[in-house]
């Protein structure tokens, strides 16, 4: 069998509004090597396309459905549909998929890797080593789940990076302490003085003067 001179290409997987948040800078720093795929777990367009573009994020060359069902049945139905795209892509003339990228906790992650580590494909982990030492949380399983699978950890701290290695989880280049992605994305996305200064005017506020609180 012939050597694949074909330049491979990254799948993003995502599916979530904090995941799209977090991997802005890396999808702009793959740009067109990267393959994006979204799979529906956010699927209201205000949590989905419209948000996506309002922050600069590529549209997905593939957007499954998978949906508000329960967590089984959306880790199922994403792991199904990524390894078949997994596998599409990989033969794809634009060139063969080299790695698999999730972010966080999320089912979206979750299926990720298992779709990754099923195709064989080295898996990037960004924001891993994370724990809240809860097991009543679905996002702690499936944080520790996604950690254990990836080739990469993308430590976002020293911390973080401790919790793998007490799993043990370390050695050689499988963890990198890289910061968090969500820095760059605040400073990217904050407005600038003169948006600013027309946001304070409208709410009628005055600088360092208000707390601003979500909920």
């Amino acid at each position: 069998m012939g050597h694949d001179h074909r330049r491979a290409r990254i799948a993003v997987v995502y599916g979530t509004r904090p995941e799209a948040v977090k991997l802005r800078g890396i999808a702009a720093l793959l740009g067109p090597g990267a393959v994006f795929i979204h799979t529906g777990q956010h699927y209201d367009p205000e949590m989905a396309a419209a948000f996506e573009a309002g922050i600069g994020f590529p549209p997905p060359d593939h957007r499954l459905a998978i949906g508000g069902g329960s967590r089984g049945r959306q880790i199922a139905d994403a792991t199904v549909g990524l390894e078949t795209l997994f596998a599409a892509e990989h033969l794809s003339p634009r060139g063969p998929l080299g790695a698999v990228i999730v972010q966080g906790d999320t089912n979206t992650a979750l299926s990720g890797a298992l779709a990754a580590n099923a195709a064989q494909l080295p898996l990037v982990h960004v924001e891993a080593g994370l724990r809240s030492r809860d097991r009543a949380m679905a996002e702690e399983h499936n944080r520790v789940v996604v950690d254990h699978l990836a080739d990469l950890c993308c430590a976002p701290t020293d911390v973080s990076a401790s919790n793998l290695a007490h799993e043990g989880i370390s050695g050689g280049d499988r963890v990198v302490v890289t910061g968090n992605t969500v820095v760059e994305a605040v400073l990217a996305l904050r407005p600038d003085a003169a948006a600013t200064q027309r946001i304070l005017a409208t709410r009628g506020v005055q600088r360092d003067g208000f707390v601003l609180a979500t909920f």
